[in-house]
C-alpha cells in the first residue's frame, strides 16, 4: 500500500493491487479497501450498476473485521442502520442494485444499504457456514472475470438452497426501506 501526505485529497482508493490513502487509515478504512482485492480487483462489475458488489461487500468487510477482532459486530451494525426511519429517504434510496442516475453510483446506500444487504443475507440464512461458503464461491468462480447481481443471486441461491428472488429485490432493487424480506 502507498501512504501520501495528501490530506486535502479526502478519499482512499484501492488500484490494481496497491491501496493509496492520503494518511494512515484506520482498521476499518483498511479492511473496506483491502476487500477490494477479491471484489474489484479479482473480480469487477459488469455493469456500473453493479456497483454494490464492490462497495457493499467492502462496507460489510468493515464490519465482520470489527466482529473478528472482538469489537462490534456485522449484526450490530446492521441493526444500527436498520433502526433509521423509514422516512429518510436520503439513508434508504436509492436502492443499491438500481441506482439510477449517474450521479447516484457512489451514493452512501451503494455502501451502506449495499453492505446491509450481504449482513440481511446472513441472517436470513442463519448459518454462518453456507452464508461464507457464499462468499467465498462469488470470489472464486468469478476470479479473473466480471461480476453481476443475477449472479451473485445464482450462486446464494444455489448455496443456500433458498429462493431468495423476494429478499434480493426489497434488499436491491425496491425504493424505501426493506421491510418485508
Amino acid at each position: 500500500m502507498i501512504v501520501d501526505s495528501a490530506k486535502n485529497l479526502g478519499y482512499s482508493l484501492e488500484t490494481q493491487t496497491k491501496p493509496l490513502f492520503p494518511y494512515v487509515p484506520d482498521e476499518a478504512t483498511l479492511a473496506h479497501e483491502q476487500s477490494h482485492m477479491w471484489f474489484g480487483d479479482s473480480a469487477t462489475l459488469g455493469r456500473w450498476p453493479d456497483i454494490w458488489l464492490h462497495e457493499g461487500f467492502a462496507t460489510w468487510s468493515e464490519w465482520i473485521w470489527s466482529e473478528h477482532t472482538g469489537n462490534k459486530s456485522a449484526a450490530q451494525y446492521f441493526k444500527q442502520l436498520y433502526n433509521t426511519p423509514a422516512q429518510d429517504d436520503r439513508f434508504w434510496n436509492p436502492p443499491p442494485g438500481d441506482p439510477g442516475d449517474p450521479s447516484l453510483l457512489f451514493n452512501g446506500t451503494i455502501y451502506d444499504r449495499g453492505g446491509m444487504t450481504l449482513e440481511a443475507l446472513r441472517e436470513k440464512i442463519g448459518n454462518d457456514a453456507t452464508f461464507f461458503k457464499i462468499m467465498r464461491d462469488e470470489a472464486q468462480e468469478n476470479r479473473f472475470g466480471t461480476v453481476t447481481t443475477p449472479g451473485f443471486i445464482a450462486i446464494a441461491e444455489r448455496d443456500s438452497g433458498l429462493d431468495l428472488g423476494k429478499f434480493f429485490q426489497a434488499w436491491l432493487d425496491t425504493p424505501g426501506k426493506p421491510t418485508d424480506w
